[in-house]
């Protein structure tokens, strides 16, 4: 019976993608020929402006380095096609993108250059998944084939790992001043690391459906000391104080704005807006810190701007020039949102926050 009713589901929910968009949102045709993409559209008061996509080295239009030029060769001169991405990060002008079927995508966006991280033993990748990056600079990569959290310098030099003794299947992680965070999806709960020495130091959550309780966690997010934690199989999303404690809930299966099919990623600004990626609805539903839905918008397809799969986003305060050239002269950003396509020809798309001002 559990499987007619999720087939069911399924059936309305994939039903329900081509009606989630934004009513005013012009068609997907004619979406390419706009100079510059808002949502929501005019007449309203744009909040976000999209600005470019990344699903090639050469989008950016940098050059290999010589370490690149010599490891890809021609390869490297005619771009590096973004596969199947995942968790995304920027880092002090230099784009960290993980890419499930090649590696660690690294875009210095200051210099111009490209590499391709692969790690080296004894942390060679197998499938980075998830990413997060400390104040120091150190990239933690939750790999879910080396069933690890892999931890690398900024040269991309090894550095040490996570783990525990039965399986892990690490698919995020959340990096704070003194733990590691771990969102383990096949047992259902969130590992916590002692940064310093590695040592599990407790866990947060179980199976089921209860307050607090886990069923396949994704995506996690530290904000404000607070662990947030979306869950595919619940439908919903959970916050928690770093030692575990349950705060509050949010969400159900449906098929109407504010409910959820396949939520995944999920991101936080500084303002408490709560950002969640749907991979079914293929949209971002946006909420206040009280869950009241604000907006839902992105159409699914490779129009410009569009989104196919989503999988993961990520709010960065750090806007370097190069994305600074994209946004309109009247739209003022106050950060920007990347987010991750797993299929279509839009694998990494970014997008400015901010307001639109008229000109008097």
């Amino acid at each position: 019976m559990k499987i007619k009713l999720y087939l069911t589901l399924l059936v309305v929910l994939f039903g329900f993608i081509s009606c989630v968009q934004h009513p005013d949102v012009a068609k997907k045709e004619q979406i390419n020929k706009i100079k510059h993409v808002f949502y929501p559209p005019f007449p309203a008061s744009p909040k976000y402006q999209f600005l470019c996509t990344i699903s090639n080295t050469n989008d950016i239009k940098v050059k290999e380095s010589k370490f690149a030029e010599f490891v890809l060769g021609e390869e490297a001169k005619k771009g590096i096609p973004i596969i199947k991405p995942y968790g995304v990060k920027l880092f002090k002008n230099k784009l960290f993108i993980c890419d499930m079927k090649t590696g660690l995508f690294v875009l210095n966006l200051e210099n111009g250059t490209f590499e391709i991280w692969r790690g080296e033993a004894p942390g060679v990748l197998g499938r980075p998944v998830n990413i997060d990056i400390d104040t120091n600079g150190d990239v933690y990569i939750a790999d879910i084939i080396r069933r690890e959290i892999i931890v690398l310098n900024q040269k991309g030099g090894f550095v040490k790992a996570y783990f525990v003794k039965t399986k892990f299947s690490p698919v995020d992680v959340a990096v704070t001043k003194d733990k590691v965070f771990a969102c383990d999806v096949r047992n259902h709960k969130i590992v916590v690391f002692d940064k310093t020495n590695g040592t599990v130091l407790y866990t947060i959550g179980k199976p089921g459906s209860g307050k607090g309780e886990l069923f396949h966690p994704t995506n996690i997010k530290v904000v404000n000391n607070k662990l947030y934690v979306s869950e595919t199989s619940n439908f919903r999303f959970q916050i928690f104080d770093l030692k575990g404690k349950f705060i509050a809930t949010y969400g159900k299966i449906g098929t109407i704005p504010g409910t959820f099919a396949r939520p995944k990623g999920i991101a936080v600004d500084k303002d408490g807006r709560i950002y969640v990626v749907d991979a079914a609805f293929e949209n971002v539903q946006v909420f206040d810190k009280d869950f009241k839905l604000l907006l839902f918008f992105l159409n699914s397809g490779n129009c410009k701007g569009c989104i196919n799969l989503p999988a993961d986003i990520e709010i960065s305060y750090e806007i370097p020039q190069y994305f600074r050239a994209y946004i309109d002269k009247q739209f003022q950003p106050k950060y920007l949102l990347f987010i991750t396509s797993q299929f279509g020809n839009n694998k990494v798309n970014v997008y400015a926050f901010g307001e639109y001002k008229n000109k008097k």
